[in-house]
């Protein structure tokens, strides 16, 4: 992401004077926040401290002059108060930081109106609080108010433009508070020849895949499918019965496939307004109908592939295990309490295969270049027999975590690159298909994870031919927190560590407290859109759990007594991510720990690229999937 050179904006009669379309793809070319303080000067906070205290008054006065003069038009009036709160949290948080560099103690009622900023002069980090307050000032407050001084007259897609502008407002008025305790010493706050920096340089690979251009007109193609879906689901909304909502989603399919500019004001109004129940279904659009149906076309052709219904052997990863993990203050330690315990009988192999409704298992798909020998399994007593026959044995496996936010998508959905590894690297790939929130919020996915992991591990050659005898794991997105999570938990359990992870584009923090710059991606990008992103973590972590003390949660947080025990890691991450800064943090870690680490940053690649390496799709990714599949050869041998 790349933010406006300050000196290019004096005042604002100059800002007044750009064009809002340049002023906005200027600030939307992706790049990497390295150079974000030559580019965002600290000795201009002051000036947009100033000028978004005018502006926010200036919203607050029209927004109250719009309610009284129309007061008996509801929607009008709600859009006006929504105005109103959003601003005057807005302003009440910018006056306090203003307060606080000079020095001055603020009035009861500021304080409690303020939202949250709660830090010291000394602890205020100018360089992110200003990050945030230019991206607020110059991008979103311009655009508001312009909206709200041709209120009267705005016509249909000015009004959806309003409501997407308002939720970007939200948001950062949300993240605020974060960007001003932000550490002085923080990857993202210090200059590009820090110390830190030239540390970790020597362990990242940046590439360039094709000209940023090039790689925005390729991920326009993976968004207009993604905008398509949102569009139709917005149109069906409308109305009501089944039948006819899904004669309007047809019917807006076709409509928004061919006017781009109504669809993107669609969809984008939509996300900005999204229910949690809507904004998941048109994340798992390809989990279901017409294109669940075609989505096989695209799939490379593998020999073997087959599911397996896991039974839960192990101890179970619960929500009172880990309550009583923060209460004991063991949660980020290594315990050594995982009681192993074997079965008087395995489950048959037929048993295995068949789906068993009444009990819960855990689903692994298992994908493989040639058909795997079925064994049969004896009884207790046959786990102590020797395994090795002179038939060929697999000693080499992956195990593959989905992402999806942790509410959608599946293992289904990922074969377009799974089957591509186990065709390739000519190796098993389970890939497991845990459950999900919000029907199934955290710990619920992960302890999926866990019992089918130790399953595989301790088990799975009793059904099949083979002999794991080298582990590595893989996930993308949610699937990378879960594959850290579940590496953690290994380490503090005691139990067998994976020989290598390899997390692409992780989810690492799922604290919304914890300011990071390439959130600010996220208020401009389709896919992953900052209020779906609020949703899912929303969904996924519930009131009674701490992101801020939980590494299998958060795992970047996770304490040096467990992060040394860690295998090699290996990490992809693309530049126009919202959740690219995360994997630097970490990076900086692993790397003063000695640890065995690499990452590959992708210039001006966004969110999700392992999956876009599909017909049609990004022929960027194409390269993103073989190297990835390089660092698993690398782990596996």
């Amino acid at each position: 992401m790349q933010t406006i050179k300050q000196n290019d904006i004096e005042d604002d009669q100059v800002l007044q004077n750009i064009n809002k379309e340049q002023y906005s793809e200027l600030f939307i070319v992706p790049n990497h926040q390295i150079s974000i303080l030559s580019r965002n000067s600290v000795d201009k906070l002051q000036v947009n401290i100033q000028s978004s205290i005018s502006k926010f008054k200036q919203l607050l006065i029209k927004a109250k002059d719009i309610t009284l003069q129309n007061h008996l038009n509801d929607d009008q009036y709600k859009t006006a108060v929504q105005v109103v709160q959003v601003a005057s949290i807005g302003l009440m948080q910018v006056m306090k930081i203003n307060e606080l560099l000079e020095n001055k103690v603020l009035t009861v009622e500021q304080s409690v109106s303020c939202q949250k900023i709660l830090c010291t002069i000394d602890q205020l980090n100018k360089y992110s609080t200003n990050l945030v307050l230019d991206y607020m000032n110059h991008i979103i407050l311009e655009k508001v108010l312009e909206l709200l001084n041709q209120f009267e007259i705005l016509e249909k897609e000015q009004k959806r433009t309003l409501a997407i502008y308002l939720a970007k407002l939200q948001s950062c008025n949300e993240i605020l508070p974060g960007a001003t305790i932000v550490k002085q010493d923080d990857l993202f706050a210090i200059a590009p020849d820090h110390q830190d920096w030239q540390m970790i340089n020597a362990f990242i690979e940046k590439k360039q895949l094709a000209s940023n251009e090039q790689i925005k007109n390729s991920y326009d193609k993976v968004t207009f499918g993604v905008l398509l879906g949102n569009a139709m689901i917005s149109k069906g909304l409308e109305y009501n019965g089944e039948l006819k909502k899904a004669f309007m989603e047809g019917f807006g399919a076709l409509y928004y496939g061919l006017n781009k500019k109504k669809m993107k004001s669609r969809a984008n109004h939509f996300l900005a307004k999204a229910k949690q129940e809507d904004a998941f279904r048109a994340w798992n659009l390809t989990e279901t109908g017409i294109i669940k149906r075609f989505l096989p076309a695209i799939f490379p052709s593998i020999s073997f592939n087959k599911k397996i219904y896991i039974p839960k052997l192990f101890t179970q990863i619960t929500k009172a295990y880990i309550l009583e993990q923060y209460k004991e203050g063991k949660i980020n330690k290594i315990n050594n309490d995982l009681n192993i315990f074997f079965p008087d009988e395995l489950i048959s192999l037929d048993n295995l295969l068949e789906n068993d409704l009444n009990q819960d298992r855990v689903q692994v798909r298992i994908l493989c270049y040639e058909t795997l020998k079925f064994k049969c399994v004896e009884g207790f007593m046959s786990m102590f027999k020797n395994d090795i026959s002179k038939e060929y044995n697999f000693d080499k496996i992956i195990i593959h975590i989905h992402g999806g936010g942790f509410v959608a998508m599946s293992s289904r959905s990922h074969q377009t690159y799974t089957r591509k590894w186990a065709n390739n690297l000519r190796v098993p790939v389970f890939s497991i298909d845990y459950k999900m929130a919000p029907d199934h919020p955290y710990p619920e996915g992960l302890d999926d994870c866990w019992q089918a992991y130790m399953f595989i591990i301790t088990f799975i050659q009793k059904f099949f031919n083979v002999i794991p005898q080298k582990v590595v794991l893989v996930g993308d997105s949610a699937g990378g927190n879960l594959v850290a999570a579940l590496t953690i938990q290994a380490i503090k359990a005691g139990v067998r560590v994976p020989d290598g992870i390899l997390l692409a584009y992780p989810a690492l923090s799922l604290d919304m407290k914890i300011f990071t710059p390439s959130f600010l991606v996220s208020l401009d990008d389709s896919l992953l859109h900052h209020t779906v992103l609020k949703l899912c973590l929303n969904s996924y972590v519930q009131k009674e759990f701490n992101q801020t003390i939980d590494p299998m949660i958060s795992p970047s947080i996770v304490s040096d007594e467990i992060l040394k025990c860690f295998p090699k890691i290996r990490i992809v991450v693309g530049t126009y991510d919202p959740l690219h800064d995360e994997s630097f943090r970490l990076l900086l870690r692993l790397v003063k720990l000695k640890k065995d680490v690499k990452l590959i940053e992708y210039q001006s690649m966004p969110h999700g690229f392992l999956s876009f390496d599909i017909i049609n799709g990004m022929k960027e990714a194409t390269q993103t999937v073989i190297d990835a599949q390089n660092y698993l050869f690398e782990m596996l041998n």
